[in-house]
């Protein structure tokens, strides 16, 4: 019979998951304390939390959160050995470059799934993500893009106006001769 501090941890973790529904796994065996207390830092300047889980716990709350219980995310051996779940729900996309620009320097953390607007992303959809430019600079691409034919009507219309204006001139300019 499951112990009552592990009913607690598997609450505390789908209590996570119902919080921030979007998540990464990665393997952090080989890091120093040092090295995991540096990266959460960096990690919670994005936003986010970093929590070592115990495989067997967080799949049982991932089968009991309300957002995650109908999309059979199973672990295969693949995500076997210690686990960290890097929670995120604001945007997962920096949090992943973060993650990514922390395994080029140092080879013991390796990113492993990830879960992101209702996808299971595999290792390599976790790096894919951390390819995107962040939320803002996608809003700031959109604002540009929108900005240029809004500039353009604009500057249609502007070109109408002083066109009418200088004829009337003209025209004023005529009558009075």
């Amino acid at each position: 019979m499951p112990s009552q501090e592990k009913h607690e941890a598997v609450a505390q973790l789908k209590g996570k998951l119902e919080e921030n529904s979007d998540f990464i796994l990665a393997s952090y065996s080989g890091l120093t304390v040092e090295e995991i207390t540096g990266l959460r830092a960096k990690l919670r300047k994005e936003g986010s939390e970093m929590k070592v889980v115990k495989n067997n716990l967080f799949l049982l709350a991932l089968k009991e959160s309300e957002k995650h219980k109908d999309k059979n995310i199973a672990f295969g051996p693949e995500y076997q050995g210690p686990l960290a779940a890097i929670f995120s729900n604001a945007n997962l996309p920096s949090v992943a470059k973060v993650l990514k620009e922390y395994a080029k320097v140092n080879k013991n953390l390796i990113l492993k799934a990830g879960y992101l607007d209702g996808s299971v992303l595999d290792a390599d959809g976790v790096e894919a993500i951390a390819g995107l430019p962040s939320r803002e600079q996608l809003l700031a691409q959109i604002a540009g893009g929108l900005n240029g034919p809004a500039r353009s009507i604009a500057s249609g219309v502007n070109q109408i106006i002083a066109s009418l204006a200088r004829a009337i001139q003209a025209v004023a300019e005529k009558n009075n001769q």
